[in-house]
């Protein structure tokens, strides 16, 4: 018998390599085969038993002492998505409670972005900030400030005043002050009154997207158009205070007098509360601050009811589809948050008394995280705009 040689040996070598491979291939195919066969099985299943349902062959015996047949009969059946004056509850919607009792609205829910595993930000410097943040001296209500890019300080409203607004594009400011409803551009001109006789203690004027109107609070919550002066009342059914449009222009955000939220469309009669759960300990939603794109989230004050300080900054961020506050992965605790009209986010958080501002993208991921100036430290966020 011929020796063993360098070729027999590496054939040997490739071998003992293969075999524990295709061994692994033929189990995980065979396992692939089972679980189709499996599927094909629980499907035929169940189209069988939804042709008998449907057929009304399938009777279930009244005196069945079979439990799990019991609860089958006892569960009711979903109209379909498609059914004329039934909710849609497809898979993913969550059922509140509407105004009526015993009757329940259902509201789709979007599944919020994960925060991202790491809280590494893309920058570090208030120089990248690609928008504008702005301030408001809570002590005098007298003085907006704007931090520019160079991380100064710039005053942009110096007067007495209740309630302010900033514009989606940081161009113009609307105020209240004595009763009058007042708009000034951010880089100075003649304040222009543009409604006289609202109830600031209410509604702090809120711009449209589009930067044209301003929900305001008369008599009753109302439409301002700021270029005519024409103001149309909200409908009756939109029973409630602070109201907060979403950044796309369709929704509406509001609190109840009850202390509690509500979302409606810009055209509907009615709104659908927000479901109330344990995570503000009860403090929940008595004032929404700002608005994302879509209206599925809002930053809110969280303070028990009653609470006097109309104007204190956001510290929350609730998702409307479920009431639940969003984890936000910042240092310290939240003293502001702030949506702007694309569904950026900018959280201001102090830890060891120093502050900080996050930017989140809509999808939760951290541009930016910087230090903020220490000349900013008695002033209340307000606003983050483009």
């Amino acid at each position: 018998m011929t020796a063993a040689g360098p070729l027999h040996d590496s054939l040997s070598d490739l071998a003992d390599s293969v075999v524990p491979i295709d061994l692994y291939e033929g189990s995980l195919r065979r396992s692939r085969r089972i679980g189709r066969r499996e599927a094909a099985v629980g499907t035929g299943a169940a189209v069988v038993a939804l042709g008998l349902l449907g057929s009304g062959l399938w009777q279930l015996p009244q005196s069945s002492n079979d439990s799990s047949a019991r609860g089958v009969a006892a569960a009711p059946l979903s109209p379909s998505p498609g059914a004329a004056g039934a909710p849609d509850a497809a898979a993913g919607s969550v059922p509140v409670q509407s105004r009526e009792p015993g009757r329940a609205t259902f509201r789709p829910h979007r599944t919020r972005p994960a925060a991202p595993p790491s809280s590494k930000p893309r920058s570090t410097s208030l120089s990248a900030l690609p928008g504008q943040v702005f301030y408001e001296d809570a002590g005098t209500r007298g003085d907006l400030v704007r931090l520019t890019r160079a991380g100064e300080p710039e005053t942009v409203l110096s007067a007495p005043f209740s309630t302010v607004g900033v514009s989606p594009d940081g161009t113009r400011v609307a105020y209240v002050t004595e009763g009058q409803v007042m708009v000034v551009g951010t880089g100075g001109g003649e304040p222009q009154q543009v409604y006289a006789g609202t109830a600031s203690d209410r509604q702090a004027p809120a711009w449209s997207p589009d930067g044209d109107r301003l929900l305001i609070d008369t008599t009753d919550p109302g439409v301002l158009d700021v270029a005519t002066g024409a103001l149309t009342p909200l409908p009756s059914g939109l029973d409630g205070q602070h109201f907060r449009w979403s950044g796309d222009g369709t929704t509406l955000v509001y609190a109840t007098t009850s202390c509690g939220l509500e979302v409606a469309g810009v055209n509907a009669q009615t709104g659908t509360p927000v479901p109330a759960t344990g995570d503000t300990g009860g403090a929940a939603a008595c004032r929404p601050v700002s608005v994302d794109t879509t209206g599925d989230l809002v930053t809110v004050r969280t303070e028990q009811a009653g609470a006097a300080d109309t104007g204190a900054p956001a510290d929350a961020v609730l998702d409307t589809s479920t009431g639940e506050v969003v984890d936000l992965p910042v240092p310290g605790t939240v003293i502001g948050a702030v949506f702007d009209a694309q569904g950026n986010l900018l959280v201001r958080s102090v830890q060891q008394g120093g502050a900080r501002l996050s930017l989140f993208d809509p999808g939760f991921t951290l541009l930016l995280q910087a230090k903020e100036p220490a000349a900013l430290k008695d002033l209340d966020l307000v606003a983050y705009t483009r």
